[in-house]
Order: C-alpha cells, then structure tokens, then sequence
C-alpha cells in the first residue's frame, strides 16, 4: 500500500502526506502537461526568473527547491547555466528530472529533502535559489526561507513564483484546502504576504512585480 510507503517527516504535518503521495507517484508522469501550467503562464514565469539572474548564467550557483521534474532547471541549462541543483520532497520526481538533464547532458546535483526541515547542503553554497510554483506547498515557510536563507551566500538572491489570484478565489480555495488537502497544496499568498515572509527569514531589498497575467515573482538578497 502507498501509503505505508511514505517516510516519517521530522517536521510533519497534515499536507505533508499528501505532497509526498502527490509528487512521488501521482505528478511524475503528467506534471509538465497539468492545465493549470499553461492557465499561470508558466513560460513566462520562467522567463522572468531567468531574467532576474543579475551575473554570467554560466558562473552562478543555482538551487531550484522544489525542482519537481526538472523543467525550470532544463531551461536554465539551456540558457548557459552550469552548476545547477535541484531538491524536492518525492524520490520518483527527482528521478524523472535526473533523467531529464541527462537527456542534454547536463550533471545536476539532485537531491531528495523537505525544505521546511533541511536542505543538504552547506551554508553559503548558492548565488541563486529559486522556488517556482513551490511556495504554496509550504506549512511552514517561514522554516523554508531561513533554511534557503542559510544555504544562499552572502548577497544571494532568492526569487519566488507562484500564482497571484484574485482575493475572492483565494480565499475560496484556501478555506478548502484548510479542510480538503489536494496533493499537497496548502495556502496561496499574496507577493505582500511573501514579501513580509522573507523579511522575517532574513531576506533584503525585496521587490515584486507580474509575471503574465494571474502571477507573480518577487524577489530578495540575503543581507
């Protein structure tokens, strides 16, 4: 039975199950096709985040969290980045955007963890984090930031995209998922209330703007 085989989460909670049942066996095979990639505008989420790299692609330290198949990391590796990683919650994922990158021979160091808890690598090991259509996955993001703010080195940028949608619909679709889980979605927040999250973390000289038409990217430096 899947359910037996989801790990025990040092930092656990309610929509923690059903991200890792979501990701690991559920999303692999029919992520990068999902309407709602093509609803959020998803390219040009991506093309504004590699817009936001300020220094030689090729040169930067890249963590995408929550990479899940890989498609963020691809097209940074298509646009001349080099040392790319990638870490999410499900092993089956992580797997699929492994084999994504090899496909272009592209060597990622792509690692399973929970963000919220620890990321597997050391402190100041990354110019650029980034978190593509992740943060609404997050119980707990503020544990997420600082830990993402731990492993950015001195001056190190994060960059958030995530859908940005109407007050009335997310307040309709967060009161459901308080009650109603669905692969692990948790709460969808406004680029203000990010904005005050990653302040919290840590985070400095933070902005925001749209990227298309029903989302956001904001963005800040470790200080």
């Amino acid at each position: 039975m899947k359910d037996s085989q989801i790990p025990e989460f040092r930092k656990n909670d309610r929509y923690k199950a059903s991200t890792y049942r979501a990701f690991n066996w559920k999303m692999p095979s029919i992520y990068d096709n999902l309407i709602w990639m093509k609803l959020c505008q998803v390219d040009t989420w991506d093309q504004t985040i590699i817009s936001e790299i300020d220094r030689s692609i090729s040169s930067c330290r890249i963590l995408d969290v929550g990479c899940a198949t890989g498609r963020l990391l691809y097209k940074l590796a298509e646009n001349g980045a080099k040392e790319l990683s990638g870490a999410d919650i499900a092993p089956n994922i992580v797997e699929v955007a492994r084999q994504k990158l090899q496909s272009i021979n592209i060597e990622a160091d792509l690692k399973v963890a929970d963000a919220e808890d620890n990321l597997p690598w050391p402190d100041n090991s990354f110019d650029y984090a980034i978190l593509s259509g992740v943060i609404h996955h997050f119980f707990r993001p503020i544990d997420a930031f600082r830990e993402i703010c731990r492993v950015l080195d001195k001056s190190g940028k994060l960059i958030i995209a995530d859908p940005w949608l109407p007050i009335i619909v997310r307040q309709v679709i967060n009161s459901w998922l308080f009650f109603f889980p669905h692969d692990g979605d948790c709460c969808f927040y406004t680029p203000n209330q990010v904005t005050h999250l990653i302040a919290e973390a840590g985070m400095t000289n933070i902005d925001y703007r749209k990227a298309g038409s029903i989302s956001y990217v904001v963005t800040g430096f470790k200080s």
